[in-house]
């Protein structure tokens, strides 16, 4: 599913606290309506959504009731910062789906050292955060350089967006028309005017900044 579908299915308070539940155990629609305070009929229209979405999956217990749990470690991230909106998303399947009730295959004594290992874990997940943090630091400040690189040649903001698109690479006339909602004949009389002043230029079909 698109990041931005999956933005706006957890735009919704009621369908982030049931995945707030179902990230601490699998639960019955019931348990859900209970918890939530919200209509039986309401939270299965929530659940069937984050269902399709493929965010939870439902099994059917030994007593063929149906329960809920989430389907894959998913982080959705959104990244803004002065030179760019991104939203990504990245998943990583869960191998076994969580049952309810079954037997644990731990000891309440051996939990401790388990979650130990959680700890190292999410120490090490800290660690890597931020490096990225730096990572995305560096990433916007050569972005701001850029930018202002084009802005001092560039004479409206027509030319600065098709600077800053062929920054990314090269590009024929028709997809940097697409890419910026610009008809073809307009674009055509600011490529051949920033062709002239050596700002752009050809390189087959392609333009690329010169």
């Amino acid at each position: 599913m698109e990041s931005a579908q999956l933005l706006d299915i957890l735009g919704n308070e009621n369908r982030r606290k049931i995945l707030q539940l179902l990230a601490s155990r699998p639960c019955y629609m019931s348990e859900i309506a209970e918890r939530l305070d919200v209509g039986a009929k309401a939270v299965l229209g929530h659940l069937l959504l984050l269902e399709k979405a493929g965010l939870i999956e439902g099994n059917v217990d030994d007593q063929r009731r149906k329960y809920f749990h989430i389907t894959d470690n998913l982080r959705l991230e959104v990244f803004v910062s002065p030179y760019s909106f991104e939203v990504e998303t990245t998943t990583i399947a869960i191998t076994d789906a969580p049952m309810l009730h079954v037997k644990s295959r731990e000891t309440i004594s051996g939990l401790k050292s388990v979650y130990n290992e959680v700890e190292v874990f999410l120490e090490h997940r800290r660690s890597l955060m931020q490096e990225y943090q730096e990572v995305q630091s560096s990433i916007t400040e050569a972005m701001g350089r850029c930018m202002n690189a084009i802005e001092d040649v560039a004479e409206d903001h027509i030319e600065a967006e098709i600077l800053y698109a062929l920054l990314k690479g090269a590009m024929t006339q028709r997809v940097l028309s697409m890419q910026l909602g610009i008809p073809e004949y307009v674009l055509e009389e600011y490529l051949d005017r920033m062709e002239k002043k050596d700002i752009v230029k050809k390189d087959g079909n392609n333009y690329i900044i010169g």
